[in-house]
């Protein structure tokens, strides 16, 4: 019988992750990744940390090297790790018990979780290495067998090939280990050091083809990464108040962060010294961590996420009456697969969802099948790289010329044969009087909903909860396009 219901967690987690992958157009970020991905394949990448690390841009070149550009291939990889995700978490069974199943349909249901394993980011990777890594390296302490610490050093260089978030949370997650040092070997540590350098140096140098940054110390990536992240820390580039994860957590994951908490609070109340302790080291550290840093976006809320889920799963596993049991768990997975397949396959471009950073209209997809109808040939954009990604994406099938200002636009597009004219708002109201064109008409390029949580009632949260509404005033961020004579 549990045979099966691992079966049905595993096939529930490959549909939620799989299913219409490709329906979202490329947001943003997603869009700017495909570039390096293209670096990758011409062998002319360098690491930015302001895009992360190279491990996802191989991987998903190997893709696209054999399946070709797609949303669905772009986002193969991090479904990938997500499944993996959900598989690894089996493996807990020795340190957690039945709390791993419990762990593992929370996780494969987890809305914000899911949205990010269907999404071209590092996060669902993370989770799958940083998870690796807790398995290995307690398998280690536990069993002392060489090749497993070497395998949660595998795992960390992984993590640290994939994002910067990597130097605070591995120092902080090696920190609850210091007083199990004498646990470790020194031949053990020796191979797992060497083997964590190997390959790190391995993906930061295109494998020893970019010997830059070894001869070179403002160029080594760790030198880079902390001087970038720093700052943008510093400038709080996209700040937020100390709790921006909590109203995200209450509204994704209510049930299990009820159940954490109170196994939290029961734990440290019986004073449980084992595997449980480092759970909640996990999720404090995270929770502390990613609170205080300046750079609040809702992807990084599934490293809270991770170990709470794992807490709520073990908690589950712990309930001693079955009715009781039952009823958590059926009122907790309603809860989560109900926001999870609205937020991933219902409308995964909703703006109405605060788990969305920005999402990128659907009309974005619809006006590349228009203009390929129309057989248009060429197209002007006239606006700053900020402003017109993911375009480029969708306008790779015909001759695309950007320009980063108007300049003297009517010369352009005229010298350009130009039969598009893409620009957005600002640079419409000062051109259009001078552009000739037979058609306008307005482009959603992204939108979002624009609240504040003082505005906020118990009415407008459970239309959001129930209906997916807006709980403020929906923006569009709107390009006008000209079809020119």
């Amino acid at each position: 019988m549990r045979k099966w219901i691992r079966i049905a967690i595993v096939v529930l987690a490959v549909f939620l992750r799989f299913y219409d992958l490709g329906k979202a157009p490329l947001f943003f970020d997603e869009s700017v990744h495909t570039v390096f991905v293209d670096n990758v394949l011409s062998w002319t990448y360098k690491y930015d940390p302001a895009f992360h690390g190279p491990l996802l841009f191989y991987l998903t070149a190997g893709v696209v090297s054999l399946l070709g550009k797609s949303e669905f291939t772009y986002r193969l990889i991090p479904a990938i790790f997500g499944v993996l995700t959900v598989l690894l978490l089996f493996k807990f069974e020795k340190f957690i018990g039945r709390g791993a199943d419990y762990s593992a349909l929370l996780v494969a249901i987890s809305p914000i979780i899911v949205n990010y394993s269907r999404f071209f980011r590092n996060e669902s990777q993370i989770l799958f290495f940083t998870l690796a890594f807790v398995y290995f390296i307690f398998s280690y302490l536990r069993e002392g067998r060489w090749y497993q610490l070497v395998l949660a050093s595998i795992s960390l260089a992984l993590f640290a090939c994939s994002k910067e978030n990597f130097y605070p949370i591995a120092f902080l997650l090696l920190l609850y280990f210091v007083f199990d040092v004498r646990k470790f070997k020194v031949r053990d540590v020796a191979i797992a050091v060497g083997v964590f350098l190997l390959l790190y140096s391995a993906f930061y140098t295109n494998f020893y083809t970019y010997t830059t940054p070894f001869t070179n110390l403002s160029e080594f990536p760790v030198v880079k990464a902390v001087e970038y992240w720093k700052h943008q820390h510093e400038i709080a580039r996209i700040g937020g108040p100390w709790w921006y994860y909590i109203p995200l957590l209450l509204l994704y994951d209510l049930p299990v962060f009820v159940l954490g908490v109170y196994a939290i609070a029961n734990w440290i109340y019986r004073r449980k010294n084992d595997f449980r302790a480092f759970l909640i080291y996990w999720f404090v550290v995270n929770l502390v961590f990613y609170s205080y840093v300046q750079e609040k976006v809702p992807w990084l809320v599934v490293h809270i996420e991770l170990p709470l889920y794992i807490i709520a799963g073990v908690c589950l596993a712990e309930m001693k009456k079955k009715k009781e049991k039952i009823a958590v768990l059926t009122l907790t997975t309603v809860f989560l697969l109900y926001s999870c397949i609205h937020l991933n396959i219902v409308n995964p471009t909703n703006p109405a969802e605060p788990a969305l950073y920005l999402p990128t209209s659907m009309e974005v997809k619809e006006f590349r099948e228009e203009l390929k109808a129309m057989n248009v040939s060429k197209v002007c954009v006239f606006m700053s790289p900020g402003d017109y990604w993911p375009l480029p994406c969708y306008l790779e099938d015909f001759k695309t010329y950007y320009f980063p200002s108007l300049g003297n636009f009517e010369k352009t597009i005229e010298s350009y044969g130009c039969e598009v004219v893409i620009m957005n708002q600002t640079n419409a109201m000062k051109a259009e009087s001078k552009i000739k064109y037979s058609e306008k008409r307005e482009l959603c390029l992204r939108s979002w909903t624009s609240y504040s949580y003082e505005s906020l009632n118990p009415i407008k949260v459970l239309e959001f909860l129930i209906l997916r509404k807006p709980m403020g005033t929906v923006c569009y961020f709107n390009h006008t396009v000209y079809f020119v004579r």
